[in-house]
């Protein structure tokens, strides 16, 4: 879903797409489709990209931005922990950006979709994971804007009734791939920045789901409270223009 930047060079360390299958899991706005497209184009890559999302609306802007990276641009609606389209052996790379913690919304489901990863991963295939590291105290002073913008949109997703994201602490995503047979797994943690506009755009499409909808807990001060915070954290991400994120890069061979 975000770009990466403070952590692209180790995220591209020993990867050659070049004559290789791609799936991307999660395609969301497709900023990392799009930088994706940016490496194949910049080092004369022929390469097949498959970018699944369970989410398509945004699939005919990016078709038209960046099919022609690609040898083959196949934008898929789809659930990456059920990857019935995708043949077993056929995958050479898998890329996951920050959306590993939106698969597992519900439980155990993240474990369903590395499963998925390691049947379709070739052997030798590699698997690139981003994700955040979960934050769970109420002050966390080193990303205090980040801290913010988790607790107020899982506040609203649990107002509402919705699946919240469920961010993996990379220990715990490390074991589960080696219990998983994965091999050569390891990963880096960095200090991420994210760019604010992309994170206001997230967090005003939760203040609409918040005013539009079923609500059960029907309480108007309570409604107006969240939007307001909302609203006031939206502006002052404008201002800072990026933020600082905890985030890591997972890596593991089948």
């Amino acid at each position: 879903m975000y770009q990466i930047y403070t952590a692209d060079q180790y995220l591209w360390e020993g990867l050659n797409l070049d004559g290789k299958v791609v799936l991307e899991g999660g395609t969301s706005w497709g900023n990392t489709t799009g930088r994706i497209a940016e490496k194949v184009k910049a080092n004369n890559w022929k390469t097949k990209l498959i970018s699944v999302d369970i989410d398509d609306s945004h699939f005919d802007e990016i078709k038209e931005r960046i099919s022609d990276a690609f040898m083959k641009l196949d934008l898929r609606k789809g659930d990456l922990s059920r990857l019935d389209f995708v043949e077993d052996n056929s995958i050479d790379v898998i890329i996951c950006n920050y959306t590993l913690s939106s698969v597992n919304q519900f439980p155990m489901r993240a474990v369903r979709a590395l499963g998925e990863f390691y049947r379709i991963l070739k052997s030798e295939g590699q698997l690139v994971i981003m994700e955040e590291i979960p934050i769970w105290a109420v002050e966390h002073r080193d990303y205090p804007y980040w801290s913010q913008r988790l607790r107020v949109i899982k506040s609203i997703s649990v107002l509402k009734a919705m699946a919240h994201f469920n961010e993996i602490h990379p220990t715990d995503l490390e074991e589960t791939l080696k219990m998983m047979n994965y091999r050569d797994v390891r990963y880096q943690e960095f200090k991420e920045s994210i760019d604010s506009s992309l994170a206001t755009r997230f967090l005003d499409k939760r203040k609409q789901t918040l005013l539009k909808g079923y609500n059960d807990i029907d309480n108007e001060n309570l409604t107006k409270g969240f939007v307001e915070i909302t609203e006031k954290l939206v502006k002052e991400l404008e201002k800072a223009e990026s933020f600082a994120a905890p985030a890591y890069i997972m890596k593991a061979v089948k």
